[in-house]
């Protein structure tokens, strides 16, 4: 109960999108430019782009918070996007999460995707279910985790860890 309380107490008072970096990936500008008005409306710091290619050049100096992406472009594979935002959170020790959009119906969009995402969202997307999966995603990638099991063990009290592991409080 104690770990659960934790969580729900970190969510609840989390800043929401505040000074919250996102990139966003979409091929069509007038999308590009609502979703990045919505979203610096809120707080977030976007940086937007048209290409695969241009994304994937970006995070060669830039770590966001979230990666919102489209899923279809026309002669480019979203997935080594995917592939290298995951990387990056496995370097950076926090998670990245990503929603993804498409136009596809959710049985050719699972086809499409051999990567896991954890959110997607079919056109024409809801504005105000846009945010709120954004501002969750943004909530989601503020906790930080170690890069294994042994760095945690480490950064544990090892009294504490005794007393627990008795059973004792």
């Amino acid at each position: 109960m104690g770990i659960n309380m934790l969580i729900t107490t970190e969510f609840l008072l989390s800043p929401g999108m505040q000074d919250a970096q996102i990139l966003l990936v979409d091929n069509d500008r007038g999308t590009r430019d609502l979703y990045a008005f919505l979203l610096e409306d809120q707080g977030a710091r976007v940086v937007a782009s048209s290409s695969i290619h241009a994304a994937l050049e970006l995070l060669d100096g830039y770590v966001p918070n979230v990666l919102i992406c489209e899923m279809r472009f026309l002669g480019e594979n979203v997935l080594p996007l995917i592939q290298q935002v995951r990387s990056l959170a496995c370097s950076s020790g926090r998670p990245i999460p990503i929603l993804v959009t498409s136009t596809c119906d959710p049985i050719n969009l699972a086809q499409q995707l051999t990567v896991n995402v954890e959110a997607y969202l079919l056109k024409p997307i809801d504005i105000d279910n846009f945010v709120d999966q954004v501002c969750n995603l943004t909530r989601l990638s503020n906790m930080v985790y170690p890069p294994s099991i042994q760095a945690w063990v480490s950064d544990q009290n090892p009294v504490k860890l005794l007393c627990c592991g008795a059973g004792v409080n």
